[in-house]
């Protein structure tokens, strides 16, 4: 049961990830001030869809869930070539990278953790 319901919020992840990437973007109320939360924005993103991508799985795969999320990200800010009001941003693509990775070292640096209490 644990698996289904973290499967079903990769999902709904994934779906607003994807609709938040390529839906039409009012630029004009963007403010500059919002780059940074831009960054942040993305990070946390692909950080979340990595640590849902680890608890979908009987036997998680770190890396192969950053690498998946990683991927994903770029591939949907290369989508925003395709649509008439987006640019794709290579920070952007490095913000959803860095998520991704973050995520996956927070699982690894847990298991880490956890093995050394236990000695």
């Amino acid at each position: 049961m644990r698996y289904l319901v973290a499967r079903v919020l990769t999902a709904g992840w994934l779906v607003v990830l994807v609709l938040g990437s390529i839906a039409p973007a009012d630029t004009e109320q963007i403010q500059p001030a919002y780059i940074f939360g831009d960054f942040v924005l993305h990070a946390f993103g692909y950080f979340g869809l990595t640590v849902l991508f680890v608890f979908s799985q009987r036997q998680p795969k770190l890396i192969a869930s950053a690498i998946v999320a990683a991927v994903i990200g770029i591939a949907l800010e290369g989508a925003q070539g395709l649509t008439a009001d987006r640019t794709p941003q290579v920070m952007d693509a490095l913000a959803n990278t860095l998520g991704a990775a973050v995520g996956a070292g927070f699982f690894w640096f847990r298991g880490c953790f956890r093995s050394s209490s236990a000695a």
